[in-house]
């Protein structure tokens, strides 16, 4: 008889980590239900007293979303729930310790890969001294934190079943979105991710890829029997691990034309600017790739270097040139402040970001990088004596307090366009897309296109004027704190702007729900 696991996490673009997670779980006989995680613990406790599980399991994406599941944990436990609470997830996986100080309600922390560790925990559920053997996990013994020894990853992971999706219903989406997962890992090591060091403490450095066939029976279920029309590939990089990852990319595109499926439905990958030649993209533009986002991050040397991009910032714009040449749409992640940013860089980004950008091909947005637990950057701040606080509130200061004072501005100015889901930046991705798509049921009007496009340049324009004139006040001293007038002149006018553009948006919106969700947020 199989045990009952209720899986919770985050809805978003299908969340692959826990329904492999589920599907595994079937796999082996037990019964698994997927609930969305919630700020409010009401909800997941009523389907926990109606379904009784043995174990409630919690995909924890963020470090910074640490303080709100330890509310709904410890809810759970007040409320007298006793199944096996664990959670798994990259911050998890690199600081079990401290979560579980902080939320010692957790029985058990599942690090890196989860598969085989949470199958292991529920099958020995009945024999504490056999669970809390399990390889992989973490847990607490007389209240001190007790690391077990990781477990090795799989090295072929076609071993493993579909993702479970038996709880989405693809046809009720305005757009049918759903993701596939064709590879694992990532060979780059940028400072600011912890990809690569999530892989190396699994014991599976590099990328490893699904065969090209059984990628495309999952796609081809999906979009012939669950009527899918949009794919949204998860790879960290779709193209990476040089000569032999583009003639897999290249037999995928085949596969795809092979069994005609490029007449149903599009698809979306994610890569570096480096990889982006025309003799490589243009079999999978053939084949359905229809949009492309990019890990720029940085249109500064010095910024890119700290980033350990290595890569030049002509490599992205000629990247952006070829797509704009096989005429894909495109999106693109930026940091237009580092941890060592200067004004001087910062000035440089902008710059870039307008020739990047221009004519509104895509959307100018940034963020500044965030010191991630588990990566290069995080190491060398701590190293500097630089973070501030815990890893669940890490926090730095530029070295020039006059960029502390720029990044605050971009706060104060551009806190509806370029911050949160339901930023203008993120809607006007989502029209980029939408008016960019060609396919059955959905053809591009060309004045539409023309429009969005207009609409993406006057926001770009208007933001990074407001930036450099602000920049240009901060640099000559003229302006030293935020509440200068003029800054806060300028702060007025760029959300007036804004205001203006989302007044034009919703004149001429028709972005799908689910585009927008399921790729822009």
């Amino acid at each position: 008889m199989g045990r009952h696991v209720l899986l919770v996490g985050y809805e978003d673009q299908d969340n692959l980590g826990i329904r492999y997670l589920s599907s595994r779980l079937l796999q082996q006989g037990h019964h698994t239900r997927i609930v969305a995680f919630g700020h409010d613990p009401g909800p997941l406790l009523r389907v926990i007293q109606t379904e009784r599980p043995d174990v409630v399991g919690f995909s924890l994406i963020f470090q910074y979303m640490v303080p709100q599941f330890a509310t709904i944990i410890r809810g759970l436990r007040m409320a007298g729930v006793q199944a096996h609470i664990t959670i798994g997830g990259h911050y998890a996986s690199f600081e079990p310790a401290e979560l579980l100080r902080y939320i010692p309600e957790l029985d058990s922390v599942v690090r890196f890969e989860g598969e085989d560790t949470l199958l292991e925990i529920v099958e020995h559920l009945d024999h504490p001294s056999l669970w809390r053997q399990v390889p992989g996990i973490a847990l607490l013994d007389q209240g001190k934190p007790v690391l077990n020894p990781p477990r090795q990853g799989r090295t072929h992971i076609d071993d493993f079943p579909e993702p479970d999706r038996r709880d989405i219903d693809y046809r009720q989406q305005d757009l049918p979105t759903a993701s596939v997962l064709a590879s694992r890992g990532c060979p780059w090591k940028c400072s600011f991710c912890s990809i690569i060091t999530f892989y190396e403490a699994n014991g599976t450095t590099g990328r490893r890829r699904r065969k090209p066939v059984k990628i495309v029976d999952e796609v081809e279920h999906l979009v012939r029997d669950r009527g899918a029309k949009l794919i949204l590939f998860q790879d960290d990089d779709f193209l990476a691990g040089g000569t032999e990852a583009k003639a897999w990319a290249k037999a995928v595109a085949d596969e795809v034309v092979r069994r005609g499926l490029e007449q149903e439905m599009r698809w979306k990958i994610a890569c570096r600017s480096d990889e982006i030649r025309a003799d490589l993209l243009t079999p999978l533009v053939g084949a359905g790739l229809c949009h492309v986002y990019m890990g720029v991050e940085g249109g500064d040397e010095t910024s890119l270097a700290a980033l350990n991009k290595h890569l030049k910032p002509d490599v992205h714009l000629r990247a952006g040139r070829i797509l704009r040449d096989l005429d894909m749409s495109f999106d693109f992640g930026f940091m237009l402040l580092e941890p060592w940013s200067t004004l001087q860089t910062a000035r440089n980004n902008m710059k870039f970001l307008r020739t990047f950008t221009e004519e509104g091909w895509a959307v100018a947005g940034f963020c500044r990088t965030l010191p991630y637990v588990g990566t290069p950057i995080e190491k060398r701040l701590r190293e500097e004596g630089r973070l501030n606080g815990s890893s669940l509130e890490a926090e730095y200061r530029f070295l020039d307090p006059r960029v502390d004072l720029l990044w605050d501005f971009c706060l104060m100015a551009f806190e509806g366009r370029n911050f949160g889901k339901h930023a203008t930046w993120n809607v006007l991705r989502g029209l980029l897309f939408d008016t960019h798509l060609d396919m059955p049921g959905h053809r591009r009007d060309p004045d539409r296109d023309e429009a969005a496009r207009a609409l993406v340049q006057s926001s770009n324009g208007v933001m990074l004027d407001v930036l450099e004139s602000a920049l240009d006040l901060i640099e000559t001293g003229e302006a030293k704190t935020l509440q200068h007038h003029e800054l806060v002149k300028l702060a007025k006018f760029a959300r007036a702007e804004d205001q203006s553009i989302r007044r034009q948006l919703t004149a001429m919106e028709r972005v799908t729900e689910s585009a927008c969700e399921m790729l822009f947020r």
